[in-house]
């Protein structure tokens, strides 16, 4: 640690007089006034701290639905909860177009549909998970069918 020449000449000047006066209160008193001296000299001149500069609020970014379900999409080519979780989704679009999502909800869980059965098929998750939105998407275009509608299929 280098000592400034600043300090050495401030801190001089009470150690003498420490030294050379003889009165025990002004021997106190200068060094007291050494002791600051030094304090201030190590909180100003030595310790540099770097404080955190804070960049007013700092806002959190939030993946997109598509991030999300590109994430589960590729974790569900590994793992079953995350292929139960697509498998929930695609539940999910019946039901958000069915007049009664309960029911559908429940039957489709008792009763895979077509689009359900081919993602639960053996083999390659992204090639059954393509043709079972090719089915979600055929069955929306040709007006819903009897999954949407609320009624078992016969």
């Amino acid at each position: 640690m280098r000592v400034s020449k600043a300090f050495i000449a401030l801190a001089i000047i009470p150690a003498t007089a420490g030294v050379a006066l003889g009165e025990y209160t002004l021997r106190w008193i200068s060094v007291l006034f050494l002791s600051l001296i030094t304090v201030a000299y190590l909180f100003s001149y030595e310790l540099k701290i770097n404080y955190a500069v804070r960049r007013g609020k700092e806002e959190v970014r939030r993946k997109s639905e598509f991030e999300r379900t590109l994430n589960m999409v590729k974790k569900a080519q590994k793992g079953a909860i995350s292929r139960s979780l697509v498998e929930e989704n695609i539940i999910e679009i019946y039901m958000a177009l069915s007049d009664s999502p309960a029911e559908v909800y429940q039957r489709l869980h008792a009763e895979p549909n077509e689009a359900l059965r081919e993602l639960r098929k053996g083999g390659d998750f992204l090639d059954n998970l393509e043709r079972a939105l090719r089915i979600v998407e055929g069955e929306i275009n040709e007006g819903g069918g009897s999954q949407l509608k609320g009624k078992p299929d016969s």
